[in-house]
C-alpha cells in the first residue's frame, strides 16, 4: 500500500534557494552571475520545465564552486538541487551520486547533526523509495528524524513531515503496526500548532485513513476521512484578485 506523501520533498531545495535569494547576505556574498543563473533556473522549474532548468542548475553548481570553493555549504545546496532535478527526470544514478556529494560537503562544513544534513538525508531516502530500496531509505529517514528532533524540538512541523515519510515507508512494507504510531504523532504535532496548516493536517488524516483501511479498520478510516474533509474546508482560499495583484507586483 502506498500512502500519499505529506509533501514533495524534492521541492524543499527550491524553497531554500528562493529564501536565500531574498536575503541581503546572499546578495553580498554571491556575484551577480550566480544570482541571475539561480533565478532563471527557478523560473523554469516553477513553470514545470525541469529538463530546460537542468543546464542552468549545472551552471549554478559550476559558478558557485568557482566563486566559493568546492567545500562551501552553499555549493552543497546547489548540488542538492541539481540532484533533485535528476531525480525528477529519472536519472537516478546521477541523482544518487550528487546527493552523496552534497551530503559529504554538508557533514564536513556544518557537522553531522546539522539540519541541512538532515534535509539531504531525506532527499536521498526519497530517491531510494523511488528506486524500491526501502532498506537503504529507512536508516536515512531515521537519522534525519533524530537530527530534526534534537535540533528543532520534538514538536516541530518538520519532525511531523519526517514521521509521515517514515510511516509511509513502513506502510509500503506492510509494517502497519509500526506506521500507525508515527502517523498519530505527526497528526498530534500538526494539530497543536498555534497556527495549524490545514492542508498538511488533511493530508495526514487521509494517509491515516488509507493505513486503517489496509488494517481492515473501516469504521475508523471513515472517521479520519470525515476529519480530513473538515480540515480541507478550513484551508484558506487565495482570492483571484489577490493573485492578480501579486503578479502585477512581480512584473513591476
Amino acid at each position: 500500500m502506498i500512502i500519499r506523501p505529506l509533501i514533495r520533498n524534492c521541492g524543499t531545495a527550491s524553497a531554500l534557494l528562493i529564501a536565500m535569494l531574498g536575503t541581503l547576505a546572499f546578495a553580498q556574498e554571491h556575484p551577480f552571475d550566480i544570482i541571475a543563473v539561480t533565478k532563471r533556473m527557478l523560473q523554469l522549474e516553477q513553470a514545470g520545465h525541469d529538463a530546460a532548468a537542468l543546464p542552468w542548475a549545472e551552471q549554478a553548481v559550476l559558478v558557485s564552486e568557482g566563486t566559493l570553493g568546492f567545500q562551501h555549504p552553499t555549493v552543497a545546496i546547489y548540488i542538492d538541487h541539481l540532484a533533485t532535478l535528476h531525480h525528477r527526470l529519472g536519472a537516478f544514478a546521477q541523482s544518487e551520486m550528487l546527493f552523496r556529494q552534497a551530503l559529504s560537503i554538508k557533514e564536513h562544513a556544518l557537522g553531522v547533526d546539522n539540519t541541512a544534513v538532515a534535509t539531504t538525508l531525506a532527499h536521498l531516502a526519497k530517491l531510494y523509495r523511488t528506486t524500491r530500496q526501502p532498506e537503504q531509505a529507512e536508516p536515512l529517514l531515521q537519522r534525519a528524524l533524530g537530527i530534526y528532533e534534537q535540533t528543532l524540538g520534538q514538536d516541530n512541523l518538520t519532525v511531523a513531515v519526517t514521521l509521515s515519510a517514515l510511516a509511509d515507508l513502513y506502510a509500503d512494507e506492510g509494517r502497519y503496526a509500526e506506521a500507525e504510531p508515527l502517523l498519530r504523532r505527526a497528526l498530534a504535532i500538526q494539530t497543536q500548532q498555534s497556527k495549524p496548516i490545514y492542508a498538511g493536517i488533511a493530508m495526514t488524516l487521509e494517509n491515516y485513513a488509507h493505513l486503517l483501511r489496509a488494517m481492515h479498520r473501516t469504521f475508523e478510516a471513515g472517521e479520519m476521512d470525515r476529519r480530513a474533509r473538515t480540515a480541507r474546508m478550513k484551508i484558506p482560499v487565495i482570492r483571484q484578485d489577490a493573485v492578480q495583484k501579486m503578479g502585477a507586483g512581480e512584473r513591476g
